[in-house]
């Protein structure tokens, strides 16, 4: 009998006092029909409109929904929007909303929930606001109707309005409240097909199934418990002995995938993730790093390929310019790192002595992420070898982004961004100017006119020819600035013990849980 069955009737026995209290103990489920899913750390709040840390976006992708989810091809499907219709300017989004949805507290969902979640509830939200600063106008005609008109045509705006850019949020609970202290923050109340049950603060959330919800054939599992385990070491140890059922590839030490791969019940699932980055931002505050020649220095310096290979364990690809090589189409063929900046540390020694020498930096990157921490060594190893030194300054994930977005209190700082669907979704967000200092935007200081007007074009035509033309002069331009390095583009692999089944249906593995079920037999 592995682990994972036996915590389950351990879970149940424990329970058994607890007549009335929902959820798990010491971390267990309590249904032979639920699934565990690693976490790294507890999320800072559970309302999707107050953040884009990943551990929300986790939890609450089970328990809110969007307009439309992707699906593994990145094609929008119909979620909380039954259809829609576009103005042949592509201006205007007529929107029909699906009948007979409730949240969990029992109140119908209507077209005023959406019109308060876009103008209200989701209004400071980084990730959201890329899209819904783009809109002029929304109106809801009826119940179940949403107009939206944009400002100007953005090709990617109908992907964006799924459950991790643009969640649905009720307007009954937030409406004439102070949004940032309601206490629904940690209580949520969504549409989705799980509804909140309990948060033990360093252990579980667990999740339990909706039934009421609009999809009749779903949710199939009973219960969803997120388990926090801070150990990346620990994580694969839970995965091996059929503690845990789901480790996310986010939360997965790439580097030690090995481990799994020949564990007996455990599956591993590569390429199972939307287009991602990894980057290293270059805060132009630091009078050294405001030189371009100094950043160029550093490019030249630091081992991509050795990144790859043993902070990734090979699931990854060498960042091939500014915009990484998730999206073929836009790539510029005649600009890269490695033509412009070959491995050279002896030139990128000459090259910052030259500009006058560079002291001491900080590099700070979220701790509990795997692949930061074995980069960052090797991006001090590397430094070193060209007279830089560097002092890792790793910190918890909330404290890390108040670091470097909020503060700006960095001198290098180790990101990743996603772009689910088009590059203007995420990779925009690396190097548009930021005066306000919005969260997960350009923390770096940089700012080129040109640039963000060359990207505002590529996400206003919907032309993919025309599209390229404008991302590959602007990679030029930031290839030769290097504002942010990117190390390398995420090949992701998830894993999960052969008892779940339906997993990965959406383009984001997060995504569409009320599809996952327990095999018979488990």
């Amino acid at each position: 009998m592995r682990l994972r069955t036996m915590a389950v009737w351990l879970g149940l026995a424990t329970l058994l006092p607890l007549v009335g209290c929902a959820g798990t103990t010491a971390g267990t489920a309590t249904s032979e029909n639920s699934v565990i899913v690693i976490a790294d750390a507890d999320p800072d709040t559970l309302n999707p409109g107050l953040t884009t840390s990943t551990q929300t976006l986790d939890v609450q992708s089970k328990i809110f929904e969007g307009l439309i989810w992707l699906d593994k091809d990145g094609q929008p499907q119909p979620q909380l929007a039954t259809s829609w219709e576009i103005s042949p300017d592509q201006l205007t989004y007529n929107f029909t909303l699906r009948e007979g949805v409730k949240w969990h507290d029992g109140r119908p969902f209507t077209s005023a929930d959406v019109q308060y979640s876009f103008q209200t509830l989701l209004k400071d939200n980084a990730r959201s606001a890329t899209v819904l600063n783009r809109i002029g106008q929304i109106e809801a005609p009826d119940e179940r109707t949403i107009r939206i008109t944009l400002k100007a045509p953005y090709a990617p705006f109908l992907k964006q309005m799924k459950v991790f850019d643009t969640p649905i949020l009720p307007k009954h609970v937030y409406e004439n409240t102070d949004i940032k202290t309601n206490p629904a923050n940690r209580n949520p109340v969504g549409t989705g097909p799980f509804k909140f049950a309990n948060w033990k603060v360093g252990q579980t959330i667990t999740l339990v199934a909706n039934r009421e919800y609009w999809a009749t054939d779903q949710p199939k599992l009973d219960e969803v418990v997120f388990k926090i385990i801070a150990e990346p070491q620990n994580r694969i140890n839970a995965m091996a002995t059929g503690e845990v059922d789901v480790l996310p590839a986010i939360y997965l030490p790439q580097a030690n995938i090995a481990e799994l791969e020949g564990e007996r019940d455990v599956e591993v699932h590569k390429q199972t993730s939307i287009p991602a980055l990894y980057f290293v931002q270059m805060n132009e505050a630091n009078p050294a790093l405001a030189k371009p020649e100094v950043r160029r220095a550093l490019t030249q310096a630091i081992d991509r390929p050795r990144i790859v290979a043993q902070a990734m364990g090979g699931l990854a690809t060498p960042g091939y310019g500014s915009f990484g090589n998730g999206f073929p189409w836009m790539v510029n063929p005649d600009s890269s790192y490695d033509k412009l900046y070959p491995l050279d540390p002896d030139r990128a020694r000459a090259e910052i002595a030259a500009a006058g020498g560079v002291p001491e930096l900080r590099l700070t990157y979220d701790s509990a992420r795997p692949p930061f921490q074995a980069a960052a060594q090797i991006i001090k190893d590397n430094l070193a070898r060209i007279g830089v030194q560097v002092r890792l300054e790793p910190a918890e994930s909330s404290v890390n982004r108040d670091r470097v977005y909020a503060k700006r209190d960095f001198d290098l700082a180790l990101q990743s961004f996603t772009s689910s669907g088009d590059p203007a979704i995420g990779y925009h967000r690396m190097y548009v100017t930021n005066p306000g200092r919005s969260a997960n935007v350009n923390a770096t200081g940089y700012s080129n006119p040109r640039v963000d007007e060359l990207l505002t074009q590529a996400a206003r035509v919907s032309d993919q020819a025309q599209r390229a033309a404008a991302y590959q002069q602007a990679q030029a331009m930031l290839d030769r600035d290097v504002p942010t390095l990117v190390l390398f583009d995420e090949q992701q692999a998830d894993v999960n013990l052969t008892r779940v089944g339906g997993l990965y249906a959406g383009q984001n593995p997060s995504d569409q849980f009320g599809q996952v079920y327990v095999r018979q037999g488990s």
